[in-house]
């Protein structure tokens, strides 16, 4: 069991480091984007394609950006009911909450999957780029955050169980 639990930790702390250059590397791009679009509109013509990067850059960085709060437990949670409870519950209620996170990241994952092949033909308007490339976030960072979750699960049994686990 210790095993199972180090490589989910070692998998999902890869992600996450991943997820930390690439969510730097989106919103950096985003603001250089923005940033000659305003130059060249007010110094220049307009960049035609710069306003539709943007948004795309914006898309992918917050689904990446998602997967970051996730890892720390940074969403919007109501905890007070919980602090009630004693340890061992916490622990149960924990792993039932990262169960019910899995189920909505695999549902919504899998519509991710079904939008990128109802758009397979949609091409966008100023970069001409293949939409399925923009919707590709969706299914990328569910997938990311179950890894997360199946991690923070393997945390919570080690809490729950750890004292057995002794090897």
């Amino acid at each position: 069991m210790q095993q199972v639990r180090n490589a989910l930790n070692w998998l999902s702390y890869g992600l996450d480091r991943a997820m930390i250059g690439m969510v730097f590397i989106l919103v950096s791009t985003m603001v250089i984007v923005t940033t000659l679009q305003v130059v060249f509109r007010v110094a220049f013509s307009a960049l035609s394609w710069s306003e539709e990067l943007s948004r795309y850059l914006l898309v992918w960085g917050t689904f990446f950006g998602a997967t970051l709060a996730y890892k720390r437990s940074n969403h919007i949670a109501v905890t007070f009911v919980i602090e009630f409870f004693p340890n061992k519950l916490r622990v149960w209620f924990n792993i039932f909450t990262y169960i019910l996170s899995m189920i909505f990241f695999a549902i919504v994952a899998k519509q991710g999957l079904n939008m990128i092949q109802m758009q397979v033909f949609q091409i966008s308007p100023a970069l001409s780029l293949p939409m399925k490339y923009i919707y590709w976030s969706i299914p990328l960072s569910l997938s990311i955050m179950f890894i997360h979750a199946l991690s923070g699960i393997a945390d919570e049994f080690h809490k729950a169980f750890g004292e057995e686990d002794a090897e």
